[in-house]
C-alpha cells in the first residue's frame, strides 16, 4: 500500500468559535483500496478486526492489515445503490461477542430505507445473510437524503439519524413534522429477543403527539454521527442546503427534545426569511460554502498514541477534502482547519485500539495519524485508585473501588455499584438490576496491570456505611474495569440473563488520592 503525506494547513476557520491553532501534523497510511467505503467499524469483540461497509451492499474485513477474500456480508441482491442510496451503515450489538447480532441501515429495492438485524454464522468471519430481521422500514419520497448512521450509545440503546426525505428545501416539511421519522434522530431499544424494537420509556416524546422513537428533530441529512467514548457526548454532522454545513453536539444526560432548526434555519442562519431561533439547538461547529459543500461527520479520538489529537472531534468535507478538528475550550468550542486533503471524504471511523480512519471516494481507506506514535503508557491499577467514583450522566449512581494488591499474583479489586436514594427499601424488595428499590451491586475479581475482570453479585438488605456486610445472592454477570490514568476509567458491564450490556465512563468524586496514585504508577 502507498503512504500519503499531505502538508499541514494550520488555518483557523474564521468562525466565531475558532480559537488557537493546534500542533498537529496529519498523515495518512493507506490500508485498503476499496473505493466506496461509507462506514468503518469494529466489533468490540477483542479480535482487532476492521469492518469496511461498501455502498453496493457488501461488508469486508481487514484483519492484521489484510483484507479477507470472502466478504463478511453480501446483500447486494436486496440493496438499491447509486447516488446517496445503498448499504449505508453498520453497528455491532454491545453484546456481539456472545450474541453475534449486528444491525444495518440500507436502501432496499423499493427505494425505502430499512433497519435490519443479522447474525454471524458459525464462521466468525462470515455472517448469515438469511438471518435478516427487518425492524424498521422508512418510506423515502426522493432518492437523496437517505442519510443516517447507526450508533449504539453508552446507554445500550440504538441511535439512528435519518434524512428529511430529499428534495431541495425539505418540500415534505419533514424536519419539523413530528409524525414522521424523516429528518429525525431516533433512539430505540433492540436488546430483547423480540422481532422488532421497543421505544425506551425515557424518550422525550413518549406520551406526546407524534412518533415516540424521536429523540431530536430538525435535521436535513445527518451524514455521520459519533459518541465521545469518554464523555458520552454525541456529535451529529448535518449536510446543509446551499450556504452552510453544521456540526451539532448533544450533552450526555440532556434528556433529548432538541430541535436543530431545519428547515427554519440552515446552520446558524435563517433559511426561512425572518426565522425566530428561540428554542432551537444551534450548531457548535461548521463552515460556509466557500470552504466546502457537504459535511462528513467524524469521530472523537481518545487514544494515547497521538496526544495532540486526544479529545478532538475530527470531521471533513466531501467536496473540498478539508479536515477540521473541534473540541471544547472554556465555555465554548475551538474549531481549527487541520488539513486540506486531496480527497472526497466519505466517512470516518475508529478501530478497536482507538486508531482513526477515513474513506476517500474512488481511492480507498486510510489510517489517520499525527506523525510518529508516542508509546502507549502502561498504567497499573494500584491502591491510589481507592476512592468514590461517579458518572454525571447517571444521576443517583455511584461507585466505591478498593484495590488489594497483596491478594493473588497482581491483586484483587472490589467494587460496589450503588444507588443513593434517600430511603432504604423494605426487606421484601427483590434485588433486581434496575428496580427502584435496588441498592447494591458488589463485584470482586483479579486485575492485571490496568484491567480487572470482576464477578458481580446482587445483594439486598444492605445499609450504606454499615459495618454489617450485605448478604450476597447469586452471580449476576461480569464487570470489566479499565483505567487510562489516575482520574478516569471505563466500566463495561455484561448481565446476559437480563439482556443488559453497556459501558459507563467513571471519574473521581475528589482528587485527594490522585497524587498517591501517580506516585505508585511512577514506581
Amino acid at each position: 500500500m502507498t503512504r500519503w503525506l499531505v502538508p499541514l494547513a494550520l488555518i483557523t476557520t474564521g468562525l466565531a468559535m475558532a480559537g488557537k491553532a493546534w500542533s498537529v501534523d496529519l498523515q495518512y497510511e493507506q490500508v485498503s483500496e476499496r473505493p466506496s467505503i461509507v462506514d468503518i467499524r469494529h466489533a468490540g469483540d477483542g479480535s482487532g478486526r476492521l469492518f469496511l461497509v461498501e455502498q453496493a451492499g457488501r461488508i469486508w474485513i481487514l484483519e492484521n492489515g489484510a483484507q479477507l477474500a470472502t466478504p463478511f456480508l453480501d446483500i447486494r441482491d436486496r440493496v438499491r445503490t447509486g447516488g446517496e442510496r445503498g448499504l449505508l451503515s453498520l453497528a455491532f450489538a454491545p453484546d456481539y461477542e456472545t450474541s453475534g447480532r449486528f444491525y444495518t441501515w440500507y436502501t432496499d429495492l423499493d427505494s425505502d430505507t430499512v433497519l435490519s438485524r443479522f447474525r454471524v454464522s458459525a464462521n466468525p468471519d462470515v455472517a448469515d445473510p438469511g438471518s435478516e430481521q427487518i425492524l424498521l422500514d422508512v418510506d423515502q419520497p426522493q432518492s437523496n437524503h437517505n442519510g443516517g448512521q447507526l450508533q449504539f450509545g453508552p446507554d445500550g440503546m440504538l441511535w439512528l439519524g435519518i434524512g428529511d426525505g430529499g428534495g431541495g428545501g425539505d418540500p415534505q416539511g419533514a424536519g419539523q413534522d413530528l409524525d414522521t421519522l424523516l429528518g429525525k434522530l431516533i433512539r430505540i431499544d433492540v436488546s430483547g429477543a423480540q422481532a422488532g424494537y421497543v421505544v425506551p420509556s425515557d424518550n422525550p416524546r413518549v406520551g406526546l403527539p407524534g412518533r415516540d422513537e424521536i429523540w431530536s428533530w430538525g435535521l436535513r441529512n445527518p451524514w455521520r454521527m459519533a459518541f465521545d467514548p469518554l464523555t458520552g457526548g454525541l456529535f451529529v454532522a448535518d449536510v446543509g442546503q446551499g450556504s452552510y454545513e453544521e456540526v451539532n453536539h448533544l450533552d450526555p444526560g440532556d434528556g433529548g427534545g432538541e430541535n436543530f432548526g431545519w428547515n427554519r434555519m440552515e446552520g446558524n442562519q435563517c433559511y426561512q426569511a425572518g426565522c425566530d431561533p428561540t428554542g432551537l439547538e444551534l450548531p457548535v461547529g461548521g463552515y460556509g460554502h466557500s470552504l466546502g459543500c457537504s459535511v462528513t461527520g467524524g469521530v472523537v479520538y481518545r487514544g494515547s498514541a497521538y496526544p495532540d489529537l486526544h479529545g478532538s472531534y475530527l470531521f471533513g468535507d466531501y467536496c473540498s477534502g478539508r479536515i477540521w478538528g473541534l473540541r471544547p475550550e472554556g465555555q465554548g468550542w475551538n474549531q481549527v482547519l487541520l488539513d486540506a486533503s486531496p480527497w472526497s471524504i466519505l466517512t470516518f471511523g475508529t478501530g478497536e485500539n482507538g486508531d482513526m480512519y477515513l474513506s476517500a471516494s474512488g481511492v480507498g481507506v486510510f489510517r489517520v495519524t499525527d506523525g510518529p506514535t508516542v508509546a502507549e503508557p502502561t498504567f497499573f491499577i494500584n491502591p491510589g485508585l481507592n476512592d468514590a467514583w461517579f458518572e454525571p450522566r447517571t444521576a443517583g449512581q455511584g461507585f466505591f473501588i478498593n484495590v488489594f494488591p497483596e491478594q493473588g499474583m497482581d491483586g484483587l479489586v472490589f467494587l460496589a455499584w450503588f444507588t443513593f436514594d434517600t430511603q432504604r427499601p423494605g426487606e421484601d424488595v427483590p434485588a433486581t438490576v434496575g428496580d427502584p428499590g435496588h441498592r447494591w451491586l458488589t463485584a470482586i475479581g483479579p486485575y492485571v496491570q490496568g484491567k480487572a475482570e470482576l464477578e458481580v453479585n446482587l445483594t439486598q438488605g444492605g445499609v450504606f456505611d454499615s459495618p454489617q456486610p450485605a448478604p450476597r445472592n447469586t452471580s449476576a454477570g461480569v464487570l470489566f474495569l479499565e483505567f487510562s490514568d489516575c482520574e478516569s476509567g471505563t466500566l463495561r458491564y455484561e448481565f446476559p440473563a437480563l439482556g443488559l450490556y453497556g459501558a459507563v465512563p467513571i471519574r473521581r468524586v475528589a482528587s485527594d488520592n490522585v497524587a498517591l496514585c501517580e506516585a505508585l504508577v511512577a514506581d
